[in-house]
């Protein structure tokens, strides 16, 4: 190795950490280094909420536009529809994964000594993930409580209706 060849290492490390400070100067003079005022999303919060309380001011008709807008994507809100998950009718007081004809995961299988209530329900929406490690469903969850409840309480009005018995008065 000679002076010449030493000398430009040195020179191309020098210019390429002056070249990599100025970039960095340029950079933060330009993107201002503040936290959003507006989370752009918030996680779902770690501790199970009891939705007991929220249940009482739900309001169905929220809930529906919800459960319209984000549920019936994958799921028939009907008996008889059909959908990439299981018909959401007659859900609440239904045993977990006992949709006939539909193939649950085996992580929501492992609950299927439960019966969907209010809570089992609000937990399941806050994150199925991590409701049933390893199911299938994708949906991140709802965050807001009041949300859940009130997706909760339309779910309540999705009854199959119950056939009329033949009696002698209506042969």
């Amino acid at each position: 190795m000679d002076g010449r060849f030493v000398n430009r290492v040195a020179v191309s490390v020098l210019l390429s950490a002056v070249a990599m400070g100025g970039a960095l100067a340029v950079a933060c003079s330009v993107v201002p280094d503040t936290a959003p005022t507006t989370l752009a999303f918030r996680l779902p919060d770690q501790q199970a909420v009891t939705i007991a309380p929220f249940m009482v001011r739900a309001s169905s008709a929220h809930g529906g536009q919800l459960v319209r807008h984000i549920c019936a994507q994958c799921h028939a809100l009907a008996a008889g529809g059909e959908g990439a998950g299981p018909v959401l009718a007659d859900v609440v007081g239904r045993t977990v994964a006992s949709f006939p004809g539909y193939a649950y995961s085996a992580a929501l299988r492992q609950h299927g000594a439960q019966v969907w209530d209010d809570q089992r329900l609000s937990d399941w929406l806050t994150s199925p993930a991590r409701y049933a490690a390893g199911t299938r469903m994708s949906f991140a969850g709802l965050p807001d409580p009041q949300d859940r409840a009130d997706a909760i309480a339309y779910l309540h009005t999705l009854r199959t209706p119950s056939p009329t018995p033949i009696t002698g008065e209506n042969r």
